[in-house]
């Protein structure tokens, strides 16, 4: 039993440890083990909880209750956890049957150092509960009231620490997610298209709240990333722009995860719109761009197309022959195929030569130009019509620099459509040239190439080597995926 004199000291000690402390795991073992030390008190632990009671530190335990990495003190089966959990433990309280002790005694394989009763007094503040202090002392069953006011003062204390700390905890976590988000507000600002913006929002959320799985869904565009199936899944509405966000944790959000993820939904509702708003304003100022140039094209090059097909159809008829390689037949076929796409560019169309598909359009084109094409395709996947535009475009270009350049007549085109992307690898035996050289073969073509690519996200990879041949590589993902 302590004196007056002795209780206010141990008092003191044990608030300015709470007041030193920032780290609530130290704080409760350094709490504790003073506890014991200006006590009477043998051992002690401390359960804390967290969704489930964890133990959150303890002293001089005897070997009954620390064998097994202190197994006797996990889980929540026993009668001072029950009575906290139904809300009746208020108040210090003497254990008079404890389960965990009891079973030791029983089972006589480990000392109990004589424990066989222990106090209990819940941590708490007015606004929370934050778990159990338990105490005991040898070869007692019953411990006095000022013994229990005593733990009760302790207990007060530590609840306050508790929740002074719990505050803290918050306030950084607050700065942290705050960090987030504005790390979060400058990154959108730099996406100018709507599926990596998708994407994005998808990707920083999952790895922002540690989510399992999160689907998102705006209008026609979805994205899905990690694990939806054994978790919970909570749903959050984005009314304003016809959209939806699912998320699968194993945890609830706090009230400022809440609070940070609430305004992450308003600033993607606000950039989708205003990317909707560039989007339609860029497709606009393309289709005035495309009438002007459609009317440039019209009367510059087309007119001289069509000159050159009016004359080389009156010299085959001056110039007869019956030689299949006759140069003036090649002149008209090439140069009316060309009046064919410089129309249907005009005119906003298809292009003439995909009509029959992309891969036929590019052995065609291969042949027209005298290159001997062997072709490979795999999948079935359909490729939307600007992708297979491009695609065509670009294999045109890596096709007429073949035969400009690698001074040979075959060529392989490969075609691989998966629901995950699109590929297109045009590949010769000619020539080729140094790797270290590709600097200065940055033409218009091949920057067009990149640039058509690019446009879907794609990217175009050249690797060449002299006498051996040249390999262009064309990727663009699927926007389905």
């Amino acid at each position: 039993m302590l004196d007056e004199k002795r209780k206010l000291q141990a008092l003191k000690t044990i608030a300015e440890t709470l007041n030193e402390c920032q780290n609530k795991q130290e704080m409760l073992q350094s709490v504790l083990k003073q506890l014991i030390e200006i006590t009477h008190f043998r051992t002690g632990w401390i359960f804390i909880e967290h969704g489930n009671m964890q133990l959150g530190a303890d002293e001089g335990l005897p070997e009954a209750l620390s064998i097994h990495e202190k197994a006797p003190l996990c889980g929540e089966d026993c009668y001072c956890i029950s009575k906290y959990k139904t809300g009746k433990l208020t108040k210090a309280t003497n254990i008079i049957e404890c389960k965990r002790l009891n079973l030791a005694i029983q089972q006589n394989k480990y000392d109990t150092e004589g424990l066989s009763h222990h106090a209990t007094v819940p941590l708490k503040t007015p606004e929370k509960s934050y778990g159990l202090l338990n105490v005991a002392a040898p070869n007692r069953s019953e411990y006095i009231e000022e013994e229990l006011n005593l733990l009760e003062s302790v207990a007060y204390q530590i609840g306050t620490a508790l929740r002074r700390i719990e505050q803290y905890e918050q306030e950084e976590e607050r700065v942290r997610l705050l960090e987030k988000l504005n790390d979060f507000v400058q990154h959108l600002r730099k996406i100018r298209r709507i599926q990596p913006f998708i994407t994005f929002v998808s990707k920083y959320v999952k790895d922002m709240f540690s989510f399992s799985g999160i689907q998102l869904t705006i209008q026609q565009y979805d994205t899905k990333l990690g694990d939806m199936e054994n978790e919970n899944l909570e749903f959050i509405p984005f009314p304003e722009i016809d959209g939806q966000l699912l998320y699968a944790t194993p945890y609830l959000l706090s009230p400022i995860e809440e609070e940070i993820l609430q305004l992450i939904i308003n600033h993607t509702e606000l950039t989708y719109r205003d990317l909707v708003l560039q989007e339609k304003e860029t497709s606009m100022a393309r289709v005035q761009e495309r009438a002007r140039l459609a009317q440039d094209l019209h009367d510059s090059v087309s007119q001289l197309l069509f000159s050159i097909v009016l004359t080389s159809r009156a010299a085959k008829h001056l110039f007869p022959g019956t030689n299949e390689d006759n140069p003036i037949q090649d002149i008209y076929d090439l140069s009316t195929q060309a009046l064919q796409e410089m129309r249907s560019l005009i005119a906003g169309q298809k292009p003439t030569a995909l009509e029959k598909g992309l891969l036929t359009g590019l052995v065609e084109y291969a042949e027209k130009v005298k290159l001997k094409p062997n072709i490979h395709a795999e999948g079935s996947n359909t490729i939307p019509y600007s992708i297979e535009e491009a695609l065509y475009r670009i294999g045109q270009e890596a096709i007429h620099n073949v035969k400009k350049h690698a001074k040979t007549e075959e060529i392989f085109i490969t075609l691989k459509r998966t629901s995950d992307s699109f590929t297109l690898v045009i590949e010769d035996n000619g020539i080729g040239f140094d790797q270290e050289r590709m600097a200065e073969f940055q033409s218009y073509g091949l920057k067009g190439m990149q640039e058509r690519a690019s446009a879907f996200e794609g990217k175009v990879t050249i690797n060449s080597t002299r006498k051996i041949g040249t390999t262009i590589h064309v990727y663009i993902p699927n926007p389905a995926k």
